[in-house]
């Protein structure tokens, strides 16, 4: 991860906290047992971030984010990919029964990507093997069939939330050489 990614990462988590902060004040989120969200970077050196939000404000956090990532009901993947949310829609309605199965698995030039279901998880690894860099992604499947429950090319914000809410654990870690990024829900309000 570059500076510039992570002081705009770091920069994006404040923003999240502020929103989430205001969002929350004086409301039944910040009792125990209401999930909470938790972003935790840690980059070589002193540079740190931590981010803890009730999960409830992540749908308001969300408006924040930048149309880059989503806008028009377009996916966008990297800076020349858009990929159409009915596409990914009618290709998940195709995919979802098959079970335990690897989709994908992709080796090139020492990186290493693999794609699979393995019961009620979607699994994303990637590694890059000379610079002991990893990630690795858990999506549950009823919180991908929530986020593609919208009509058209919507995703399905709210529902995916109200999904996770129900979930715990860690969802996403990423391992670098230089830095380490953990995503995990739990109920309580600090790490």
């Amino acid at each position: 991860m570059r500076t510039q990614s992570f002081w705009s990462a770091s920069l994006l988590a404040i923003m999240l906290l502020f929103v989430g902060a205001g969002a929350t004040v004086g409301t039944q989120a910040q009792q125990a047992g209401e999930p909470w969200i938790h972003l935790h970077i840690d980059r070589e050196g002193d540079d740190q971030v931590t981010l803890n939000l009730p999960l409830a404000a992540i749908e308001a956090a969300l408006a924040l984010a930048p149309t880059s990532i989503v806008e028009n009901g377009q996916l966008q993947l990297g800076q020349e990919h858009e990929v159409p949310v009915a596409a990914i829609r009618a290709m998940w309605q195709e995919l979802r029964g098959v079970g335990d199965v690897e989709f994908a698995t992709i080796q090139h030039e020492g990186n290493d990507v693999r794609i699979a279901r393995e019961g009620d998880t979607i699994l994303v690894r990637v590694s890059e093997g000379d610079n002991d860099e990893d990630v690795r992604v858990e999506v549950p499947v009823p919180v991908v069939d929530a986020l593609l429950s919208g009509d058209g090319d919507m995703l399905n914000i709210r529902a995916a939330i109200q999904e996770l809410s129900t979930m715990r654990g860690e969802m996403v870690r990423v391992i670098e050489a230089n830095n380490n990024i953990r995503v995990w829900i739990d109920e309580t309000p600090t790490q």
